[in-house]
């Protein structure tokens, strides 16, 4: 049977396999055993892995680091790239950055998204406008084992601005992986297309970031698609949130699909006034104005089923984003279990009368002006906002407006500590939880912290 199966199958796929398909195919077949959430990611793991050549963070998250405290810089040689910062190097590593070094948390060397220019740095120098060397920290904290979170941070090449995004990925970090590879990347390369075509910079930023959004959606849906026909029904509730922020010149262009946020904090507000601005709006079905959306386009069906006396609310019962990735169930008939395969083999029953998308991934976009005062732009997934306010993240801010380490060591030190008082046990304790067991208690943090200084 398996030799039938890898005949069939191999040729359409050598564009992403270099070895045979029955090694991909063989392993999830022979156990039995899995869970219905683990039975196909096997099968996706592998695609992806040889379709977006996962880097260290890939590496990081799948083995189960805890932490990652990054400074992005381009120029300077404070770390020898050349230089391996683990075991032996680590010592001399973690004493040189003593002073910053979260507690309690393990720090690998120097864990960065790595490219051929990147390089970790510890410290402060004047801020270029345009440029992201110094203006980013980012910290990075697991409860999924694997972590599902993942971000990027780079400079663009083809308009003078950078650019930051956090994927928050459900049902697997697939998605969220394959985003984080090449969405920036996408972005670059339709301002390239579209610039002399489109002369309004805002205009052209996001119909550019909107084509980026189109083009990982469609990679998943190819990869996705195969291997759900191969027999891996898990992949059709693969999914991920998206928020990214283009920040060119005066303006911070936002761009969100689900429950990220993102802020813009002032350091020169007032008593009693606000202190920040939002960049995006959620856009899970909690929402009302998305709950009214849904409603006014699917007018005869149960769109949005509401639990815990409405405080938990999804769209056809299954999902709160109404916005995604993926999440290709909720989308197309063809992952809707088209062929009426029992539940044992791992499918889930068919949603009857299918209408759908149901949800979108079209990113709702936004354009904010830069204001004297607004000095940090602080993004993160929603295991940050579940524990704090926007209004006790701004205060941190304000409170170390001149010292974005101390800022995002606050925010995580914080953020952990609701989620003790919520579960009623000690910070000490809960960092003990392990990766996987410690999901129930709170999910991945992801935090990046933007200094917006000299960008006016």
């Amino acid at each position: 049977m398996y030799k039938n199966l890898t005949s069939l199958i191999q040729k359409p796929l050598t564009f992403l396999f270099n070895r045979t398909i029955k090694s991909l195919v063989l392993p999830d077949q022979k156990s039995k055993r899995k869970s219905k959430k683990q039975q196909g990611l096997s099968a996706l793991d592998e695609l992806l892995f040889r379709y977006t050549k996962p880097d260290q963070q890939f590496l990081d998250a799948r083995y189960g680091y805890n932490a990652q405290f990054i400074v992005y810089e381009t120029n300077t040689n404070y770390c020898d790239q050349s230089k391996s910062y683990s075991d032996e190097n680590n010592e001399r590593q973690q004493k040189n950055y003593k002073s910053i070094v979260l507690p309690l948390i393990m720090i690998y060397g120097c864990h960065l998204y790595m490219n051929e220019e990147t390089k970790c740095f510890f410290g402060s120098s004047s801020l270029k406008k345009n440029q992201l060397d110094q203006r980013v920290v980012l910290l990075q904290y697991a409860a999924n084992n694997p972590i599902e979170d993942r971000y990027k941070v780079n400079q663009l090449k083809n308009i003078n601005g950078y650019a930051v995004s956090v994927f928050d990925g459900h049902g697997g970090w697939q998605l969220a992986e394959l985003a984080m590879n090449i969405l920036h990347e996408k972005i670059d390369y339709y301002v390239l297309q579209n610039q002399n075509k489109i002369l309004n910079q805002d205009d052209l930023i996001q119909q550019s970031i909107s084509q980026a959004y189109s083009d990982v959606e469609e990679e998943f849906y190819k990869v996705a698609l195969q291997a759900y026909n191969m027999g891996f029904p898990s992949v059709a509730r693969v999914g991920s949130c998206a928020l990214t922020a283009v920040i060119v010149g005066n303006k911070v262009y936002s761009a969100n699909l689900g429950d990220s946020k993102g802020i813009i904090v002032n350091v020169n507000t007032k008593a009693n006034e606000k202190a920040y601005k939002k960049i995006n709006h959620t856009l899970n079905a909690n929402s009302k104005k998305e709950q009214m959306r849904l409603k006014s386009i699917f007018s005869d069906d149960d769109i949005v089923v509401c639990k815990r006396g409405n405080k938990s609310c999804y769209v056809k019962g299954r999902l709160q984003p109404t916005r995604s990735l993926g999440d290709f169930r909720l989308k197309f008939q063809e992952f809707n279990n088209p062929k009426n395969v029992t539940e044992d083999k791992g499918y889930l029953k068919s949603i009857s009368n299918f209408q759908g998308p149901y949800i979108i991934s079209t990113p709702d976009q936004k354009a904010f002006e830069i204001q004297k005062g607004d000095r940090y732009l602080v993004l993160g997934s929603d295991g940050l906002w579940d524990e704090l306010s926007k209004s006790e993240i701004s205060k941190i801010v304000q409170k170390n407006q001149n010292n974005k380490d101390e800022i995002i060591k606050q925010i995580f030190e914080e953020s952990l500590s609701h989620a003790a008082k919520t579960n009623k046990m000690t910070d000490e304790d809960i960092r003990k939880i392990p990766l996987g067991k410690r999901r129930k208690l709170h999910d991945d943090i992801t935090v990046i912290v933007v200094d917006l200084q000299g960008q006016v």
